[in-house]
């Protein structure tokens, strides 16, 4: 189910967000996070509690990748990103993974983080292309 568009303060986090990942600015995606945020990601069991973790598991994956892409849409009533990744030896931007964003208090008290396998399948569902490429 997709949601309304968001109100002003939290398109802006939303805008933000999605910036960071396009630039890979970790600290700028940290600052959006509530202190004591979680990231979960299905259907993985492992889960990270607290800036700190958080930023210690992305530090370990955002270097396999060329870059990211990131588009808006809505699930479950809440903002949603899909975000495309590629390789280095392919020009198109591939679904990776859909994060699903609970907004609250001015930032993001958690992300769950549909990743592969199950992320990409669950594009179609959102409105948002398998891939595309992006000049």
């Amino acid at each position: 189910m997709q949601r309304s568009k968001p109100g002003r303060e939290e398109g802006l986090l939303l805008e933000r967000y999605m910036q960071a990942w396009q630039s890979a600015n970790l600290d700028s995606l940290i600052e959006l996070l509530r202190e004591d945020a979680t990231y979960r990601m299905p259907p993985w069991r492992e889960w990270y509690q607290g800036r700190a973790a958080i930023r210690g598991f992305l530090e370990t994956i955002w270097g396999n990748f060329a870059g990211f892409r990131t588009m808006a849409t809505g699930a479950n009533a809440q903002p949603a990103v899909g975000v495309y990744s590629r390789s280095h030896n392919d020009p198109a931007w591939r679904a990776h993974c859909l994060h699903v964003i609970e907004p609250a208090d001015g930032g993001f008290a958690a992300l769950m983080v549909y990743v592969p396998p199950l992320g990409p399948k669950l594009f179609p569902a959102f409105g948002l292309p398998p891939a595309w490429r992006h000049v």
